[in-house]
Parts: C-alpha cells; sequence; structure tokens
C-alpha cells in the first residue's frame, strides 16, 4: 500500500493520497515527535523520510510548502481496521492458503491456482498476471481510497518483492514485473547493497568489507565463504543474490522454539531504584500471555540498555529455571537478573521475554513452599486472567502501577508501540 498510514489518514479527511501533505507524527513521550509516515507530495516538496523528527521539519520560511502540511497523531487501529478491509478484497482473488501477510501493508499472493478463473486463458502469464495486478489496484482503490503497488514475477516471490521495493513504487502505473531472465540487468544492477531485501547497513558494512561491493559482486562471491562467515543468512543472501528463492507460501515455516517477550524505550532516563517496578509489570504482561498459552517457561531473560550518557551499553542475560508460569516467581528471577548484573547506569530500553516454552500438563509443587500458599497464587493468577480478558488488562492492576515512574496504563493503550487511537476523525 503506499504510504499506507498516511493515505488512510488523507482518504479519512476527504483528501487525495498522491496529491495533498500529511505526515503521521508519533507524539509519545518516548519519541520526541517521530514521523511514522509521510505521504509521497510530503517526502517530494519538504525532503522528509518516515524517520524524520519533528524539530527536522523545515519551517515556513525554509519551505513555504509547509504552510499545507497536516500534522496528525497516529491511530492504529484504525489502520488496523483499513488492512482488514484490504485482506477480505484480497481473499476474492486467492485461497487463504496462497496468501501471506507481511506487514500491515504488504503481502504476497501466490495466484498459480486463480489466474485463469480471472483472465482469459488465450493470454500469455505476463499478460495474465498484469491485467489481473490493475483489476486488484483498482479493487482497492474503489473500495478503500487507497493506492498499492504491485511487484510481479513468473518466477519467484523474491522477484516479485524486489521489482515492488525497487521498480513498481516509482513506475507510472505502480507495477513491475522481474522474471529470471531479468537478473543481469535488474537485480544485479541494483544501486546500493541495503536496497536489497535482506541487507541492512550492518550486513553491508561486513561485505564491503570482504570486498563485496554490489549486488553482482555478492552472487558471484564464494558461496562457502559466505557461510562459513555469516552461516546460514550468508548462503541464503547468495541465493537471493542469483534471483533464486524456493519459497511456498503454503509451507508455512513453524520455528522449533516459540519464545514470548515484550520490550519498550522508557520515556526518560531511569534509575535503577526505579527498574523493579517496571520489571515487575513487564514480567506480569509476559507472564498473562504464557498462561493464555496454557505454556511454562524454563528458561527468562532480560535485556537491559543503558542510556546514551553512558560509558557501556547495557547487558542482556538470561536465567534457567523450574518450569512456571507463576509471575510472582518469573518476576522474582528477572529481579535477580537485574541485580546481579545492573551496573548502576541509567537504563532507556529493557526486554523481557521467556523460551523453551513447555506444555502446562499439571501442576508441579515446589516441596520447599507451603502447598496452599503455591494453590492460592495459582488461583489468583488465573482469577486475574479472566478479569483482564473481559474487562481489558488495566481493569485490574497493582496498585504501584500507578506510581508516576509506572508504565502499565500509559502502556494499555498502545497498539503495535504507538497511539490506538480511534476509529473515526472524532478520536483527533
Amino acid at each position: 500500500m503506499k504510504s499506507f498510514y498516511a493515505s488512510c489518514e488523507l482518504v479519512a479527511r476527504g483528501r487525495h493520497p498522491l496529491k495533498d501533505l500529511l505526515v503521521v507524527m508519533s507524539h509519545a513521550d518516548n519519541t520526541s515527535g517521530l514521523i511514522l509516515a509521510s505521504s509521497p507530495m510530503a517526502k517530494k516538496l519538504l525532503g522528509i523520510t518516515n524517520v524524520t523528527r519533528a524539530w527536522q521539519l523545515p519551517n515556513i520560511i525554509e519551505n513555504p510548502a509547509v504552510a499545507d502540511l497536516i500534522i496528525v497523531p497516529p491511530r492504529m487501529r484504525y489502520y488496523i481496521s483499513e488492512n482488514l478491509k484490504i485482506q477480505a478484497i484480497i481473499r476474492n482473488y486467492a485461497a487463504d492458503e496462497d496468501i501471506m501477510w507481511y506487514s500491515i501493508d504488504e503481502g504476497v499472493v501466490d495466484l498459480t491456482h486463480s489466474l485463469n478463473y480471472f483472465v482469459p486463458e488465450n493470454l500469455s502469464r505476463t499478460k495474465k498476471l498484469d491485467i489481473l495486478a490493475q483489476r486488484i489496484q483498482l479493487d482497492i482503490l474503489q473500495n478503500t481510497g487507497i493506492y498499492a503497488t504491485v511487484g510481479l514475477s513468473n518466477s519467484n516471490p523474491l522477484l516479485a518483492k524486489l521489482a515492488l521495493d525497487n521498480e513498481a513504487k516509482h513506475a507510472k502505473n505502480m507495477r513491475a514485473l522481474w522474471n529470471y531472465q531479468d537478473i543481469a540487468n535488474k537485480v544485479w544492477q541494483i544501486p546500493e547493497l541495503d536496497d536489497f531485501w535482506g541487507i541492512g547497513k550492518r550486513m553491508k558494512k561486513n561485505f564491503l568489507q570482504m570486498g563485496i561491493q554490489t549486488i553482482y559482486d555478492l552472487a558471484h562471491a564464494s558461496p562457502a565463504e559466505l557461510k562459513k562467515k555469516f552461516g546460514i543468512i550468508g548462503l541464503q543472501l547468495y541465493h537471493h543474490a542469483n534471483g533464486i528463492d524456493r519459497t511456498k507460501l503454503q509451507k508455512r515455516y513453524v520455528p522449533k522454539s516459540k519464545n514470548l517477550g515484550n520490550s519498550q524505550i522508557l520515556p526518560r532516563d531511569y534509575r535503577g531504584e526505579e527498574m523493579p517496578l517496571i520489571i515487575r509489570e513487564m514480567a506480569e504482561q509476559v507472564a498473562t500471555r504464557l498462561r493464555r498459552r496454557r505454556g511454562r517457561t524454563e528458561t527468562v531473560s532480560l535485556a537491559i540498555g543503558y542510556s546514551n550518557t553512558a560509558l557501556t551499553k547495557g547487558f542482556s542475560r538470561q536465567l534457567k529455571i523450574p518450569p512456571t508460569d507463576n509471575t510472582n516467581e518469573l518476576s522474582e528471577h528477572l529481579l535477580f537478573l537485574f541485580k546481579k548484573f545492573y551496573t548502576g547506569e541509567a537504563v532507556r530500553s529493557i526486554a523481557v521475554s521467556y523460551s523453551a516454552i513447555q506444555p502446562c500438563v499439571g501442576k508441579q509443587l515446589d516441596l520447599f513452599k507451603e502447598v496452599d500458599q503455591q494453590i492460592r497464587q495459582e488461583h489468583l493468577d488465573q482469577v486475574t486472567d479472566l478479569i483482564r480478558e473481559r474487562y481489558g488488562f488495566v481493569s485490574l492492576i497493582r496498585a504501584s502501577s500507578k506510581l508516576e515512574h509506572a508504565r502499565s496504563v500509559t502502556r494499555a493503550n498502545l497498539v503495535g508501540g504507538h497511539d490506538g487511537g480511534a476509529g473515526g476523525l472524532d478520536g483527533l
């Protein structure tokens, strides 16, 4: 979807998604006015990106176009509802097993089994794909007002993705087709290494140190050397640089180990004595999800990121524990890690996760604790979960979560780390 968040906001206001200027700016206390999305015209006329801060916006003297700029807060629930409308449209063209949503504004569709239902069979496959892609674009536009860009391929999902990122977004009809025969003149001609799907700034730096400066270089590098240095990811990127992708959307990846976790960037630098409350809140939030899955964890992990003013970056540690889903026990284990490895610096980020999760098949009592106390705590967790499931997480909170530096209540309204907002313009 073209500039999805910004387009949703412009359509809601009766404005044109491609012609009007709008930015979705988070005013959350930990972002200092971070632009989450910009309309294409805002990017073009103001020279901004989706990582621009509020203070980096030009003023009206520097750029008169600012006078026409609309600045709105995020409404994540609204964007999710619009995404569900688009998902329903896509399901008119393919079976559920042939669709994979990559993110809230992007998905992959395998039309192999349904293409001939919608397009005359006497046309070439390339022509069929283009006709149906245009039909899907128009369907989405007419039902939501959102413009969609489409990457196409007769070969594999990777080439469709590369076509989307590197050509369709800039094409007049917002469509582009890349096949195996286009690898030399399109894939290998992608300007920068980090313009390629799966390669970030850090991997680009690693490749440059190896003498790999282009996608062509990567495609002709030693696969054995890449695997030795980067593991399976290095080998995968080698194949991708050669346009090779054996992905089948119908064969969903099932991870061997399922972890549960939560993380947050704190609104300010937190002192050491403020952190136990934050750790307990996060331990409880993740424990609720753990019990919902009817699981127990054998490993807890805590990652603490220090402030930019600190001499060190922080620490990340894990602890193997007896299997449990008890909130208090999990909190104590995480606090043990914090007290053991914390060095007194100001804290700015925290992450909590539970791994080595096993099914909950009965209660394992601790012989060194009172049996009645253990049973009462289990019942308390169960009742708390039931109340929160029905009335929301903040319907029942600890008194400590009302303290000034607590985060549970503030974070309860966040969706994807940002303000959930209201469904309509009344919520603004």
